[in-house]
């Protein structure tokens, strides 16, 4: 068994397990064989509380030609994030790496908020070019210690690092973790984000599982590994996006003058980490059962990888239809058990009579709600799946 990337520990028990009939982001134009589905399993380091997918069964997954650009996923709290560069002395003329650019939208931040001397690392070709496009310096390449060095030699220190929804991505996050550290000038600082598992465990939000995050971090164990990285943590709190929520922590690379340090600590139990899959076995079973005995056509609403982890970890096979208006997803088919049709919001609404709506929409509940108001005059009605968590 490969050591935990975080605290270097050897002790580990599952997690989870479950099955998905595809990777994140591929839809079909017409109906195909069904393929064999993934086993997606994940483990839980029972030092430091680092949950990951288990090293010798990882999803295979290639960056290099991911296309999803990050422009809707700007927070709120986007400008607090950079407004804290002053509060570490991070000067407008001083250098910000950005690790995991994506189509550059932070980048602009940054710069329409007036830092001048920006790179930006992003493995994917068409992403990294579009960053570039936007008139940012851009290396297309994955982020470690043998890029860092490259970056010393051509660029300098970084006075900060940011890497924002990228560490939970990589398989080896002490390289990455060391990287940021390697670049950093000596008081620099780094700012991390990542998903707080914390938040999945205690709310059962099994869908924010996902093939594509091999870490799944809580607080101590994001602590842990920057430490063990050469940087030390000198602020880490939780913040609310959406329906989820994150964790934010900002570093320092030895800090020339002590600092006041702000640290949260993890929120779920041992006893809760323990408990998830039984919890979610017994969840997914109410609902199953709900489901079946519901009108038909089951329609859920969202196509996107959150819903699809939904259907495909709860066992819904049997569903008929979903709603999304992506134009990448509209008119072609979802890979579940079965392949399922994806319309469009304006398509439900004017021809559905009947059936039973499945509250998937986690992160946009404006617009399912509007979704919902439109067809109950039919008598379509919906099920809440996570109401069901009460009851277990």
């Amino acid at each position: 068994m490969s050591v935990c990337g975080a605290c270097a520990g050897v002790q580990f028990t599952p997690f989870f397990r479950a099955r998905e009939w595809s990777v994140s982001g591929h839809y079909v134009s017409t109906p195909t064989k069904p393929e064999s589905p993934v086993a997606i399993e994940l483990e839980a380091c029972r030092c430091c509380g680092l949950i990951r997918q288990a090293p010798d069964r990882l999803v295979p997954l290639n960056y290099d030609q991911i296309v999803r650009g990050t422009a809707k996923q700007i927070p709120d709290y986007a400008a607090r994030i950079i407004s804290s560069l002053s509060e570490y002395g991070v000067a407008k003329d001083d250098l910000v790496v950005e690790v995991g650019a994506n189509d550059g939208t932070f980048l602009k931040e940054l710069r329409n908020s007036g830092y001048r001397n920006l790179l930006g690392i992003e493995p994917s070709t068409q992403l990294a070019e579009t960053a570039a496009s936007s008139g940012f310096t851009v290396l297309n390449d994955y982020f470690g210690r043998r890029l860092a060095q490259q970056i010393l030699a051509s660029h300098g220190p970084a006075r900060a690092v940011i890497c924002r929804h990228t560490l939970e991505h990589v398989p080896d996050i002490c390289e990455l973790a060391s990287g940021i550290a390697d670049v950093l000038a000596l008081g620099g600082v780094s700012f991390v984000e990542v998903p707080d598992t914390d938040w999945v465990i205690t709310q059962l939000f099994a869908h924010e599982i996902w093939d594509e995050h091999v870490s799944y971090f809580r607080p101590q164990s994001l602590a842990r590994l920057l430490e063990r990285a050469g940087l030390q943590p000198v602020r880490l709190e939780r913040v609310r996006f959406r329906d989820t929520r994150n964790l934010l922590c900002w570093s320092v690379r030895q800090p020339t003058a002590p600092l006041l340090r702000s640290l949260i600590e993890d929120e779920a139990t041992l006893t809760d980490v323990d408990h998830f899959q039984a919890r979610w076995d017994a969840f997914s079973g109410l609902l199953r059962a709900r489901i079946a005995a519901a009108p038909r056509p089951i329609i859920g609403i969202g196509a996107s990888h959150i819903q699809l982890n939904f259907l495909n970890f709860t066992g819904l096979d049997d569903i008929d239809v979903l709603i999304d208006d992506d134009s990448a997803k509209a008119g072609r088919f979802a890979l579940l058990a079965k392949q399922v049709p994806i319309r469009t919001t304006a398509d439900v609404v004017t021809n559905t009579r009947k059936g039973t709506l499945l509250k998937t929409a986690f992160p946009y509940p404006d617009w399912q709600a509007r979704i919902c108001a439109s067809l109950v005059p039919y008598g379509v009605g919906s099920v809440e799946p996570y109401d069901l968590v009460q009851a277990i």
